[in-house]
C-alpha cells in the first residue's frame, strides 16, 4: 500500500504530520545541545584578543598615515593642520578598524586576535554569520562601546562580558552572537 504524504485535497495525513513534527523537534534539540556543549570565551581571553587586534589595527593606521601625512600638511592655517592631523587620521582609523573587524568577523568567524587565543564568533542559531549580523554586532554594538558616554559606562559595558552566563558583551546580545573557543 503506498502511503503518500498529501492527500487528494493536499492536506496532510495524521501520522505523518506527526513524524514531521517529531523530527523538527529533534532538530532543534541536537541544535540546542551542541550550542549548550560548548566553552563561551571569557572576558581576559577575549580582553587579549581584542588588545592584539587594536595593536594590529594601530600599526597599519600609523603606516598609512606616516606616509601621507607629510605630503598633506600646510602651513597655511591652524584648521588645516588640525584637520590634517586630527580629522583625517581619526576618521581613517575608524574606517580601518570598521572594515578589519567587519571582514574578518565576516569571513572567517574570528579575526587575527582571535585566531591566536582559539576563539571564534558563532551565531546564535548556529548558522554562518550574516552580513545583517555583521552589521549589529560591529556597527552598533561597537559603536555603544567607542561612544564618549559619561562617567565611563562604555568601559563597564565591557565587564558585561564577565557577568552574563554565555559571556556575551551588549554587542554580542544585540547582534545575538556567542564568542566560543575552538576545539
Amino acid at each position: 500500500m503506498d502511503k503518500s504524504v498529501v492527500t487528494s485535497n493536499g492536506r496532510v495525513k495524521r501520522h505523518l504530520r506527526k513524524e514531521i513534527i517529531s523530527d523538527a523537534i529533534s532538530e532543534s534539540v541536537d541544535k540546542v545541545e551542541k550550542i549548550d556543549s560548548v566553552r563561551y570565551a571569557g572576558f581576559w581571553m577575549r580582553l587579549w584578543a581584542f588588545l592584539f587586534d587594536l595593536l594590529l589595527v594601530s600599526a597599519i593606521n600609523g603606516a598609512i598615515v606616516g606616509t601621507w601625512l607629510p605630503f598633506i600638511q600646510g602651513d597655511s592655517s591652524m584648521m588645516e593642520m588640525i584637520w590634517s592631523v586630527v580629522v583625517i587620521p581619526s576618521f581613517l582609523y575608524a574606517t580601518l578598524f570598521f572594515l578589519y573587524f567587519s571582514l574578518m568577523t565576516r569571513y572567517f568567524s574570528q579575526t587575527l586576535g582571535k585566531m591566536i587565543f582559539g576563539i571564534k564568533v558563532v551565531q546564535k542559531d548556529g548558522r554562518r554569520l550574516t552580513w545583517s549580523t555583521i552589521i549589529f554586532r560591529e556597527g552598533v554594538g561597537r559603536f555603544l562601546h567607542q561612544a564618549p558616554l559619561p562617567a565611563n559606562f562604555n568601559l563597564i559595558m565591557y565587564v558585561v562580558i564577565a557577568c552574563t552566563p554565555k559571556k556575551q558583551g551588549v554587542h554580542d546580545l544585540i547582534a545575538e552572537t556567542y564568542v566560543v573557543h575552538i576545539d
